[in-house]
């Protein structure tokens, strides 16, 4: 398994990584490049693999009972970068009737946590003091805690290559490699469809054995 960070910034590491300089911390630069993740079956042997088939949609799950698939321009374009990679690797791709070795399919999870965060959890740091508010500190009885909400939307990306050119009789199919990108998102689309083209790039830059292909 393979591993790089581009560049993360999760919501709790950064919370406390600047509790010592600011008060109320700021989550206005948390959206990151994804960290890309690849994984693959070492007795796979890609050198016997030459075709491959793509599906044309990615699907996609946000916990959205009525979830579907994504097909439009932006989806082809991150298709496109699988498609780009693959053929650079020495692959040709076919369609699913031409018996291709390999089958690619990717999905887009999304997935949103809160995070409650009560008050006070940055008094103790240097220069803060007590917890005191324009001169009422303690001793004044009880009163409702609030809490801060702080709400982060992560998503992944994930690609699988399928042998389908060594399907046993029970036609049981193997994942030989998997890429996943995942990392904080916003509600911009071109930021999405860049991160999930990022992820792509990276995954078979960080995946040479996969040149087999040739």
């Amino acid at each position: 398994m393979h591993m790089r960070i581009l560049r993360l910034g999760f919501a709790i590491a950064t919370m406390f990584a600047i509790a010592s300089c600011k008060k109320l911390p700021s989550f206005d630069n948390l959206s990151s490049d994804f960290v890309v993740i690849t994984q693959y079956d070492k007795n796979a042997n890609f050198s016997s693999y030459h075709t491959f088939a793509i599906r044309d949609t990615i699907q996609v799950y946000t916990g959205n009972p009525d979830d579907s698939i994504w097909y439009d321009a932006n989806a082809q374009s991150i298709l496109n970068t699988i498609r780009t990679n693959m053929k650079a690797f020495g692959y040709t791709e076919v369609t699913k009737d031409q018996s291709p070795d390999l089958a690619i399919m990717s999905t887009g999870i999304r997935n949103v946590t809160v995070f409650a965060i009560p008050p006070g959890w940055w008094w103790g740091y240097p220069g803060w003091g007590s917890p005191c508010y324009w001169g009422w500190c303690g001793g004044w009885g009880y009163w409702y805690p609030y809490y801060y909400t702080v709400t982060v939307t992560t998503g992944s990306f994930i690609t699988e290559m399928i042998d389908l050119k060594n399907a046993n009789a029970a036609h049981k199919l193997n994942v030989v490699w998997s890429a996943q990108g995942t990392g904080q998102i916003g509600s911009s689309t071109s930021f999405i469809v860049d991160q999930c083209i990022k992820t792509v790039n990276q995954a078979f830059v960080q995946s040479p054995y996969l040149k087999g292909g040739q």
